[in-house]
This record gives structure tokens, sequence and C-alpha cells, in this order.
């Protein structure tokens, strides 16, 4: 060992990092260390006893007490790999086949070297590893006859034959003791497995209960924001009314209906004597005048309340149509309905319109004639919320004509795309690749599940979601894929991507 150790030291010297040699190696190490060591015994008592030449021992030294120190050292030059220790069983199983002729077939020896070669092999591979070391233990000993000839001496003097039973015994006791070890390490082993894998199965099913809590709270949330938009547009719109409303009452004070009253009260004073009264009567003449006069004024004030009474009615019909969007998204929460992606997009701008109106974004819509889809309408215009919310921040810092918001539906292969592209402050090409994962966030209150739960209802949806950026401040498209209405639903996963925190211009949220 001394020498082993003299090895690994100068091998250390010259720069080779020598690591954990694989277990296999490792485990067969002392087996092969008793074996080999049991075998040079018993060769050296029959050279000793027979005579043989003494050339025999630098070729038992080298085989037999050499060659197990390096196959380790080989294992451990080349760490994680079996192959090493897979080669050396090989060559192991063809020396000790090349030993048998010229041992002249001593049959204690010869059927050791045979069982050291089926128990060893048949432990790690079983009967196809045993049949596969049968070839190159019977071409070694083709090979030593060829060498050697063919000379019979099965029988030896009896103390080399007790020898070598007694050899063979230790042999197997170290071999079993070995195996047992290993049946007890694998047991262990296979017990904190188990403990694990329980531990892992819990842990699994925590997050999976947490995720759909927080998926749960990422929907509640999510219909929170429509519910304050919803209001937010209704207070919007009744501001709208409210001037209408001042308008018409401005209208009414300036009307000329007092005085058309005033006039005709005159008028019926003078019913019995009508003709005497507009003839001769100043007066009569005046209001005459003032009757020709009354058409223009009355026509106008006419067209004034026609108008409001549109605007009126027009901005009642307007939070009639945000209330029944609201409601229509909250009635298909866990519902997959058939439809055109535009039919939600427009939804989605109804609800935001206050926020489209106050923030002076420009949408622009490109909607080709594409198939229709199938999703959850609420969970679809979650996600258009998000991606609309993020797009309004993106573009934070840009004057109000330049805050653009381009939306547009088409086809690509054989799926459904709906992509919204801002041209706010873009993403970095770092964040491209964690955008959806969960807790990323480059804003400083942001929470980071925003566009994470975005990528979770998109692959619930049987769809897929990835985002686009040339680079910081050159904007963003935030692309969503669906499969065609009446096509089979096929499985997409975010990398995670997935899969996924942020936001078409920004990744932010």
């Amino acid at each position: 060992m001394s020498i082993y150790y003299q090895i690994v030291k100068w091998l250390k010297d010259k720069g080779f990092e020598l690591g954990e040699a694989h277990p296999l190696a490792r485990n067969n190490y002392v087996p092969r260390l008793v074996g080999n060591t049991a075998a040079f015994i018993v060769v050296a008592l029959l050279v000793l006893e027979r005579g043989w030449s003494a050339w025999y021992f630098p070729f038992m030294i080298y085989f037999f007490l050499i060659h197990p120190q390096l196959v380790l050292l080989a294992s451990k030059v080349v760490p994680g790999t079996k192959k090493i220790e897979i080669g050396a069983m090989m060559i192991d199983s063809f020396i000790m086949g090349l030993w048998i002729p010229y041992i002249n077939f001593f049959l204690w020896g010869s059927f050791s070297f045979l069982l050291a070669n089926i128990i060893t092999h048949g432990i790690i591979g079983g009967f196809r590893q045993i049949l596969k070391a049968q070839l190159p233990f019977i071409m070694g000993i083709i090979l030593g006859i060829g060498m050697t000839g063919v000379t019979l001496e099965p029988d030896a003097p009896f103390y080399i034959e007790a020898t070598s039973m007694i050899l063979l015994l230790l042999y197997m006791i170290n071999l079993g003791g070995t195996f047992y070890e290993q049946n007890i390490r694998i047991k262990k082993l296979s017990n904190n497995l188990g403990e694990k894998n329980n531990a892992l199965n819990e842990t699994i099913a925590e997050l999976k209960s947490a995720r759909e809590e927080l998926v749960e709270k990422a929907h509640k949330a999510g219909m929170a924001d429509l519910a304050t938009g919803v209001l937010h547009n209704i207070g919007n719109v009744l501001n709208s009314v409210n001037i209408s409303a001042t308008q018409i009452k401005e209208t009414l004070s300036r009307s000329k209906f007092p005085q058309f009253r005033q006039a005709n009260e005159l008028l019926a004073e003078h019913r019995d004597d009508l003709e005497a009264f507009l003839l001769e009567d100043p007066r009569g003449l005046q209001l005459l005048n003032y009757y020709l006069k009354l058409e223009d004024p009355l026509g106008e004030e006419r067209e004034q309340l026609k108008a409001h009474s549109e605007r009126l009615t027009e901005k009642v019909q307007l939070m009639t149509e945000v209330i029944d969007a609201q409601q229509d998204v909250a009635r298909v929460v866990r519902i997959k309905e058939e439809f055109q992606l535009e039919e939600v997009v427009e939804d989605t701008l109804m609800l935001q319109s206050g926020t489209i109106e106050r923030d002076s974004l420009e949408i622009v819509k490109d909607f080709a004639d594409t198939a229709k889809v199938v999703a959850q309408k609420s969970k679809l215009v979650h996600i258009l919320i998000n991606l609309l919310q993020n797009a309004k921040d993106a573009m934070s810092g840009m004057d109000a004509g330049q805050k653009r918001i381009r939306i547009r539906t088409y086809g690509e292969g054989e799926e459904v795309c709906l992509s919204v592209s801002d041209n706010g402050e873009g993403i970095r090409e770092e964040h491209l690749k964690k955008i959806f994962a969960h807790g990323f966030t480059t804003r400083e209150k942001g929470h980071g599940y925003g566009l994470h739960t975005c990528a979770n209802y998109m692959s619930e949806m049987e769809g897929g979601i990835r985002a686009e950026s040339e680079g910081k401040g050159k904007g963003a498209t935030f692309i969503l894929t669906f499969p065609p209405a009446g096509q089979k639903e096929r499985k997409t996963g975010f990398e995670d991507s997935m899969p996924p925190g942020n936001s078409p211009g920004q990744a932010n949220d």
C-alpha cells in the first residue's frame, strides 16, 4: 500500500486531480485484493513445488498484487464513471483464463478462477454480465494454450489443495461480507430515500396547495382589479352624465318657454276681440312679430336638448356595457368558451376605458380574420389587464401623445396568436429568460407573480405566452398563442417559463 500512496503523491505533484472512485470500484477493491492475494499464494506454492521458472513471479506480482491498486487509482483519475471498473473486470476475466493453462489446469486453482469470474460479474449484472464475461475468460484460456500447450496436472500436494480450499473459503466469506455490507447500505439508502420521498410528496402537496391558493388570490385580485376598474369607469361616465344634466338644466333656464307662455296668456285675454287686438292694439302687432321670430330659438333649444338627451342615452348605454362586460367575465370564471379573441379584447378595453383615457394611451387594433379559440374569458381578461397595466407602466415617462399600445390577432402556423406591443422602455435580454419566474420583478413595489400567474393561466388553457424585446428602450411585445377551436388540445409548460413575473415593455411585475 505504501507504493500505492507514493504513486498517488507523485500524480498529485504532477498536477493530476484525483477524485472519488466510482462506488462499484470501491466495492470491488477489497474482494479483488483478497482474491488476487489468495491466487498469488496458491500459484507461488505451485511454482515452488513444481520447480517452474522464476519468471512467473514478476507477472504474478504485477497482476495479483499491483493490478488492484492501479484499477482503484484509474477510477480516481477518471471519477464518476464505472467504465473503468467494468473494463478492469473484463481484463480480470481474460487474465484469469490465461493463468489456467500456465498452472497446468490445477483443478482447485482453475475452479477458483472460474468461480471468482462468475460471482463478481453476476453480482453487478446478473446472468447477462456473466455470459459477457465468459468470452474474455475463454479467450484467455485459448491464448494460454497457444503459448504453453496443454499440460494436465489437476492434482497437487495435499497442503496446496488444502491451502487453495481455505483461501477460496476466505475469499467467499469476504465476498459475502462485502455483499452483506452493500445490502445493508442499500437498505439504509432505500429507507432514507423512502423518508425523503415521503417528505418530498408532502412538500409537493404543500406547494400544490400554496400554488392553488396563490392562483386563487391572484384571480381574486384580478376580479378586484376588474371591480375597481368598473367603479372607476362608471365614475367617469357619471361625470359625463352630470355634465350633460347640467347643460340640460342651463338650456332649460335659458328657455323661451316662459315668454311663450306669457304671449299665450295675453292672446287668451283677447280671445273675444282677437281681430281688433291684432289690428288695432300695438301689443297685438308685437305679439305677431314675436311668434314669427320664436321658431329659431325654439328650434335651437330643441336641438340642444336632443343632443344632450342622446349624450345621456349614450352614457347610460356605456355604463350598461361596462357592467355587462364585468358580469360576463364574472360568469365564466371556470367555464371554457369558444369565441373570437377580439371579443375579449373589446371587453377588456371597455373595462379599462377609464385608465386608457386618463393616461392618454393610444390603442391601435389590428385584427385579422382568425379562427375561434377555446379558453376561459375571465383568465384571458385578467392576462390582458395585466399586460395593459404593465405596458402603461413601461411608458410612464413618455409624453401623452407618444404612448402607443398595439393589439394584434393573427395566425401563425396552426396557432392563433394575440400580441400586445408597446413602445416603452423595453426588456433587457437577461430578463427575458426569467420574466415569467415566480417572484421575479424589477419594480421596487412589485410582488413578482403577475406574469407568473398569466403564464400559469395560459398553461391551464393549453396555450402559451412568450416575451420579445430588442432591448432597453425599444419596447416589447407579449404574444399569447392558442390552438384553434376544434383542434386537439396540447400540453405546454413554462419552463417556467415555467413557465413565469413581468410586463410588456418592462420586466416589473
